[in-house]
């Protein structure tokens, strides 16, 4: 991690944030966010920009021009930094956060039978657009749910789960105590949440992703084995005006092959195969900051 990622990931950076977006209206706190987005876009060999480079690369086929790719960098930074400030100004205003964030046809259907039903019920989501700010309209509207997130989390992430703490979600940093906590609670008829499309440093396991192989999670999968579930993949999508919704793709059942490392991937893969869809249809609102292919950035052209 370089100077520009340590400071932006620091818990300073959080606190200062945190600050800034709960102070100011929307007419300023949108124009610091677009200043800061731009200024991180201009450090065009940064971890950050590159990482936007390698991701949007692959994702749109690799045939943009630098002109393209810096145009695009600016904007996804520029969306993120947007997405950022409405979720620290809206953290003391539950009400404003519902009006926000709507939920789509077949996501209002899965919520019911959730708040109806029980679980168990295993989600995964892509980082697309606020996925925070989403996380915390479920926690408001009454879902009741453990997140696995990024095990040993630095500083700033360290706060950000604070934050998710505070709006009633259970934040569990994987590890091999909280993966026995979730399918103790799968088993119990209850919610796990956990992304899929952050890179992990050391894995046996490189699922193909936009027909790449990646070292994406495959974790999921094996407690979707374990206990013969489905798994549900759902995300956020900014709909413009400071608004956004929860969608919802159709469960993907789990197939067992005839080894574990086959029965792995090739269900990574299905999962994956939906974040695929809609990432397509909104691939600037993909808030990846770290490579998904490392070795694309060798050959990137530029």
């Amino acid at each position: 991690m370089n100077l520009l990622q340590s400071l932006l990931y620091s818990r300073l950076a959080v606190v200062l944030g945190l600050g800034i977006s709960q102070s100011l209206p929307p007419s300023l706190g949108y124009r610091i966010a677009d200043l800061g987005a731009a200024l991180v876009a201009a450090r065009s060999q940064s971890a950050i920009v590159r990482a936007i480079y390698v991701n949007q690369w692959v994702v749109r086929g690799g045939n943009l021009t630098h002109s393209e790719m810096r145009k695009l960098t600016r904007k996804i930074l520029r969306l993120h930094a947007r997405n950022l400030y409405i979720y620290f100004h809206t953290l003391n205003r539950p009400q404003e956060v519902l009006e926000r964030v709507s939920f789509s046809p077949e996501f209002q259907v899965l919520f019911d039978r959730l708040l109806q039903e029980g679980g168990p019920a295993l989600i995964v989501t892509p980082h697309l657009s606020n996925f925070d700010l989403a996380g915390r309209a479920l926690a408001l509207r009454g879902l009741r749910f453990q997140v696995l997130s990024y095990p040993q989390p630095p500083g700033a992430y360290r706060w950000q789960n604070r934050l998710r703490r505070e709006s009633g979600i259970e934040v569990t940093p994987i590890s091999m105590s909280a993966l026995q906590q979730a399918r103790a609670r799968l088993q119990n008829g209850g919610v796990v949440l956990t992304g899929i499309d952050r890179p992990v440093s050391e894995t046996r396991y490189f699922p193909r992703f936009f027909g790449r192989p990646a070292p994406l999670p495959v974790f999921h999968v094996r407690l979707a084995l374990q206990l013969n579930l489905p798994i549900i993949l759902v995300a956020c999508v900014g709909v413009g005006d400071g608004r956004y919704a929860v969608v919802a793709r159709p469960p993907v059942p789990m197939q067992p092959a005839e080894t574990l490392e086959r029965s792995l991937l090739q269900n990574a893969e299905a999962v994956l195969h939906e974040a695929e869809v809609l990432i397509r249809q909104v691939p600037d609102q993909w808030a990846m900051f770290y490579p998904v292919w490392p070795e694309v950035a060798s050959v990137l052209p530029f």
